[in-house]
């Protein structure tokens, strides 16, 4: 959930970060640093892909993170942002995101109920 906040209306990051959190595909982000620690989850981006490419992340790899998150430089640092970056297709309030997972929930588990009574799992 932490990438779905990062990308809502009261988020304090630049626009262009959580621009590019919507305009994501499921396949949109890279692991980095899978050679070393930490193992990190970004947004593709020229500086993502070489990093991914190298395997190693540089010490100083998130050294321009502030220029990502409030000045909107998408190649200042890697994007962190998790897999579900590819479900996200708008901005939205922190209210409304809350209210969709939990209906969201109340439909699934409602559906799984009906399942175990009919005994149709299968």
């Amino acid at each position: 959930m932490g990438t779905r906040f990062v990308s809502c209306t009261e988020s304090p990051v630049h626009a262009n970060y959580k621009n590019a959190i919507v305009d994501a595909k499921e396949t949109g982000t890279l692991v980095l640093n899978k050679k070393s620690t930490p193992c990190i989850r970004a947004l593709k981006s020229e500086r993502t892909r070489a990093i991914h490419g190298e395997g190693l992340m540089a010490p100083d790899a998130l050294k321009g993170i502030r220029e990502l998150y409030f000045h909107g430089d998408m190649e200042a640092a890697p994007a962190l942002a998790g897999q579900s970056a590819g479900l996200i297709d708008a901005v939205k309030s922190a209210r409304q995101i809350i209210e969709e997972t939990v209906a969201q929930f109340f439909s699934i588990t409602g559906r799984l109920g009906g399942l175990a009574t009919a005994r149709a799992f299968g």
